[in-house]
């Protein structure tokens, strides 16, 4: 673990550091900053921003831990940052000299929706992240293959849950299958899909951290794990892998959207010839992990190609499909942006009537969805009706609500309530629905902005929070180096740095604190007077020295207006209330005053410089160190 950690990149020290901070971990030395007051006892924990810190500090505090469960969440990190590392080499190997599996590997995770689905909650402690290997040369050339496929029921709380997993290897020799116990109540067995019924499980003992201890062996060093759609095997059997192929993203057929991805036995059908089960016939993982292997042997051995001309029986096929979406869509409603704090259960709470919920959980923090299953078309638009507010549409046209949610716990959140087929057929709306769109439509512009401006309320009320806890920095000269920024406030924050929009120009930066408290104590401590700026934000012209001995002044500004008296000190509402009285002569005095070391430091570098300036555009930029003698550097900046 020492040798990993010395030898990690910053940026994943520092990550490793603030989730430590995060969860209130604490080592030998106690937590973060009572480790920083012990190892450095001359600035303490006054520079607790872990970025700050050089990767010496962040190691030796990483190395106090000592826990089992501290060391395994470390080593969970460190792989993650590893695998993650090593899937950029991926991208950028040259096609040329990679072999026909890693060129598949390739084609799936350059695929435009590998990194939303591909995305795990990899940290947590019931998730198995596999190690790949430090050399990326023998990684790549590894050829092993393992095809996994699971089935999955829906839990009382609308989870998913593992109920069977399959898995065979490249020469199609099964080498997994078992039946698997979920750890929660069963409420569908969808047994005409998953082939899996209750007497099935009954006899099952296997857990999920049982059959990732069963898949281990098999995935060695450079392993390639097969499957179609495999991120929803992957999430299910909470194993985080980064040499994957998706046959579903390899495959696709010629002038389909790439949101249209082909089913496995559309596949089948037209690159082997076969069909991996009947229509109407219930899935066997086993089959299922088997074909995805021959799909991709297909293309690796015998050249197959990946992208498929559909057969007249394959579009007739998919048309079926679609249509069957779209009448099992008719009974079903969309729920989505639920804060991803609200337990699955509560959403019960939302909708009249009997329905089923399949959660999505988010990826990271995020907003979680559910899919609500109904009987029958009709009581999914009984309950889409009873749900009080007025009907809006979404991007792609479809019938929406916002929905206010009371907890268990008495507070309050807001979701939305949306269809999943278009309203297309006056008998799919009822009266009273049919005279609220027809008044909709009446004054759509008024009611649309209505609408947006209620939905956006609670959000911009969360930003305007969020925004007290930073400072924005602007106008920043384009040549100072975004670590020395950190001298111009002091505090424990985080930046975000903005590059110029031209070349020559000037930058910015989000600085991000971890309290409101914390970001204006460090505005107070910046030196200067408060001036507003067009928006009649408070800011602060800053001159700060850098490590080379010029000085350089930049803008450090609030992104919030202090509206709120309390939100203020004393001394600092006295200094606004001057600045309002007399702000134009105070601020071309306080400019003028600020500024003046500044521009005498900016000549003083200006002297040993030269400029050349209409420069022909069709001069390459080389050619221009034979005009002048002399030990030198170029910097061209392209005028338009």
């Amino acid at each position: 673990m020492e040798h990993k950690l010395a030898t990690a990149e910053k940026k994943l020290l520092v990550d490793l550091v603030k989730l430590v901070q995060k969860r209130g971990l604490e080592g030998e030395n106690g937590g973060w900053k009572e480790f920083l007051n012990v190892y450095d006892k001359k600035l303490g924990s006054s520079l607790s921003d872990p970025a700050r810190r050089s990767n010496d500090v962040l190691v030796a505090f990483l190395l106090t831990f000592k826990k089992k469960e501290d060391l395994q969440l470390i080593a969970r990190v460190m792989q993650c940052g590893a695998n993650r590392e090593l899937i950029e080499k991926f991208k950028q190997e040259t096609p040329d000299k990679e072999t026909p599996e890693q060129r598949l590997v390739r084609l799936t995770i350059t695929h435009d929706d590998y990194p939303g689905n591909y995305t795990f909650p990899s940290y947590a402690e019931d998730w198995y992240v596999t190690e790949l290997g430090k050399k990326k040369s023998k990684v790549i050339k590894s050829t092993r293959m393992l095809s996994i496929d699971c089935e999955m029921v829906t839990c009382e709380d609308g989870s998913q849950a593992l109920v069977r997993v399959g898995a065979v290897d490249r020469d199609l020799k099964v080498v997994l299958d078992k039946f698997v116990k979920p750890d929660k109540p069963v409420i569908d067995y969808k047994t005409d899909i998953t082939g899996v019924t209750a007497e099935d499980l009954e006899r099952a003992t296997l857990s999920v951290a049982d059959i990732q201890k069963k898949l281990r062996r098999f995935l060695s060093v450079g392993t390639i794990l097969v499957g179609h759609g495999l991120h929803n095997d992957l999430q299910v059997l909470r194993i985080d892998h980064a040499r994957v192929i998706d046959t579903s993203y390899v495959f696709e057929f010629v002038d389909a959207p790439k949101t249209q991805r082909p089913s496995l036995n559309n596949l089948c059908k037209s690159v082997l010839g076969q069909e991996v089960r009947m229509d109407g016939a219930a899935h066997n993982c086993v089959h299922d992990a088997a074909a995805a292997m021959k799909l991709v042997l297909a293309a690796v051995e015998k050249g197959a190609a990946t992208l498929i001309q559909p057969t007249e029986e394959m579009m007739v096929a998919e048309k079926r499909r679609q249509e069957a979406r779209q009448e099992a869509g008719k009974a079903q409603l969309f729920l989505h942006k639920i804060p991803h704090d609200v337990p699955s259960e509560e959403l019960h709470g939302v909708l009249s009537g009997n329905f089923t919920l399949v959660v999505k959980p988010p990826k990271t923090g995020g907003y979680s969805t559910a899919v609500v299953d109904f009987s029958s078309p009709e009581e999914a638009n009984e309950a889409f009706e009873n749900v009080e507010g007025d009907v809006a549409k979404d991007k792609s046209g479809l019938p929406q609500k916002k929905a206010v949610l009371k907890l268990s716990s008495g507070l309050a959140v807001s979701l939305f309530v949306r269809k999943m087929v278009q309203d297309d057929s006056p008998c799919e709306i009822s009266t009273s629905e049919r005279a609220r769109a027809e008044e909709n439509n009446v004054s759509s512009k008024r009611q649309k902005t209505e609408d947006e401006t209620e939905e956006t309320k609670e959000a911009t009320v969360n930003q305007r929070e969020a925004d007290k806890t930073k400072l924005f920095l602007h106008k920043i000269p384009h040549d100072v180096p975004s670590q020395e920024l950190h001298g111009v406030l002091n505090g424990d924050f985080t930046l975000d740095v903005k590059p110029p929009k031209r070349k020559g120009g000037y930058y910015n930066a989000v600085v991000d604190f971890n309290s409101p408290e914390e970001a204006n104590e460090a505005f107070e401590n910046v030196e200067g007077d408060v001036v507003k700026d067009k928006t009649g934000l408070p800011q602060k012209m800053v001159v700060f020295k850098l490590s080379s001995g010029s000085g350089v002044s930049l803008y450090v500004r609030k992104m919030v207006h202090d509206d709120s008296p309390g939100e203020i000190s004393t001394t600092k509402r006295a200094r606004t209330e001057e600045s309002n009285m007399s702000s134009k002569r105070q601020k071309t005095e306080d400019e003028s005053e600020e500024t003046k070391e500044a521009n005498a430091k900016q000549r003083e570098a200006d002297k040993t410089k030269l400029l050349l300036h209409k420069i022909p555009l069709n001069v390459p930029s080389q050619e221009l160190k034979v005009v002048i003698t002399g030990q030198f550097t170029l910097e061209v900046m392209v005028i338009s």
